[in-house]
């Protein structure tokens, strides 16, 4: 047991984070940072990080959490541990999870009195359609009103200081370039809206990559997803930094447009998953308009990868594809990083502190056990694999990072 399609949580749905975006429009409170968490294999490993998640969330000062997790069953011993570990600390918690009639809790304990169940199907078992049961907008408002709740009962009222107190801790500035067009040309460029990519971008990649026996890039445009596709490894943005590291400074970021990497093995046909593939007609199997899926109105960047014989079932051949495919959209960022002849909506996001307000913090659960169910973690490009630090080969130790690191893409999803 642990992850399906339709739960997924994508590297775009943590690049766009509903529970981030929802605790960060709340003044009444200080929405404080988010730890990242990794699934553990291990039992004792299990009880380790959730105490480690409890203690780093105890030096935040932490005075409520929301936990949330993408993967069930056996995954929910990570999660129901967190949730206790917080508890003991003094610190209650709200719970946000797939449950439905498939992903009932293994486990419980005393402190997990109030999850949010996000399962949108009616027959309440997992299916292969990526983005059906995403965490939502409206499960991450509902989160944040129960944790509100939960600390007006826990008798740490919400202090009602000015907001003149508030002080940013640091800024973020996107600047978003909206893309009309988008096809295969001599060289990728970005012109009046239109992104040409170039031919045989991925040809040179397969010789490097000796996992990996070819590699196709087509565009798919909107609203023709009548098409097959292999299972979904993954959706992504197109994002580049230009000043700054990530979470402050500058991000150039492209919209209508999204990278989607799928895959499959040579010969065996053998369609890579953790539970249950998401091969078909893609308008069969995707959920658009979700936080972690395309918009119905955007372009697809396709990387189709064909794994040779074996290599769709290990987590160095599905860290290939990732690789090949953020080495593809680097060369789209090339020409991102020094835009400037195009119009953009700019957009600005800060962390902010306000003293003597409740401080709230997001624990986000994520994949850390290998093949399809791997998470990396500060990539050199918002969204991006190159340069990242795979949670599993640190045993899943928390991460701590601002709300605003969220948002520029420091998380990346193997799925």
């Amino acid at each position: 047991m642990g992850l399906g399609p339709s739960i997924k949580m994508t590297t775009l749905h943590h690049f766009r984070c509903p529970v981030t975006e929802a605790l960060s429009k709340e003044k009444d409170i200080e929405f404080t940072g988010i730890i990242v968490d990794g699934v553990s294999e291990v039992c004792d490993d299990k009880i380790y990080t959730a105490k480690r998640v409890a203690d780093i969330a105890q030096v935040m000062r932490a005075d409520a959490a929301i936990v949330a997790i993408d993967g069930w069953g056996n995954h929910h011993v990570d999660f129901v541990n967190v949730i206790e570990q917080l508890g003991i600390r003094g610190i209650p918690s709200v719970g946000l999870s797939y449950i439905a009639q498939q992903g009932r809790l293994v486990c419980t304990n005393s402190y997990v009195d109030c999850i949010i169940d996000f399962n949108k199907s009616e027959s309440g078992y997992e299916s292969c359609v990526v983005g059906e049961n995403n965490l939502t907008d409206y499960d991450a408002m509902k989160a944040v009103a129960l944790v509100k709740n939960k600390l007006r009962k826990a008798a740490k009222p919400l202090d009602t200081a000015p907001d003149e107190q508030e002080q940013n801790l640091r800024r973020l500035t996107r600047k978003v370039f909206h893309i009309n067009e988008v096809h295969l040309g001599d060289k990728t460029e970005i012109d009046h809206s239109v992104l040409t990519i170039r031919k045989g971008i991925e040809k040179s990649l397969i010789q490097s990559e000796p996992r990996i026996k070819d590699i196709k890039v087509s565009i798919i445009e909107p609203g023709n997803y009548d098409i097959f596709v292999n299972s979904n490894l993954d959706y992504s943005p197109i994002a580049c930094k230009v000043r700054g590291e990530l979470g402050e400074g500058v991000t150039h970021l492209l919209s209508g447009i999204t990278v989607m990497i799928t895959g499959v093995e040579d010969k065996s046909g053998f369609q890579p998953c953790n539970i249950g593939s998401s091969e078909g007609i893609l308008k069969n199997q995707v959920v658009l308009d979700r936080a972690g899926t395309p918009k119905s109105t955007d372009y697809i960047l396709h990387v189709d990868v064909l794994f040779e014989e074996g290599e769709g079932r290990t987590a160095e051949g599905v860290m290939a594809g990732h690789r090949a495919a953020d080495r593809i959209v680097q060369e789209i960022r090339k020409a991102l990083v020094n835009l400037d002849n195009m119009p953009y909506t700019r957009e600005e996001f800060n962390d902010v502190m306000r003293p003597g307000k409740r401080k709230v913090i997001l624990v986000k659960i994520v994949s850390a056990l290998g093949n399809m169910y791997d998470t990396v973690m500060f990539p050199y490009e918002p969204g991006g694999f190159l340069g990242a630090h795979n949670m599993r080969d640190s045993k899943s130790i928390p991460y701590v990072i601002t709300p605003n690191q969220c948002r520029d893409g420091v998380i990346h999803s193997l799925l």
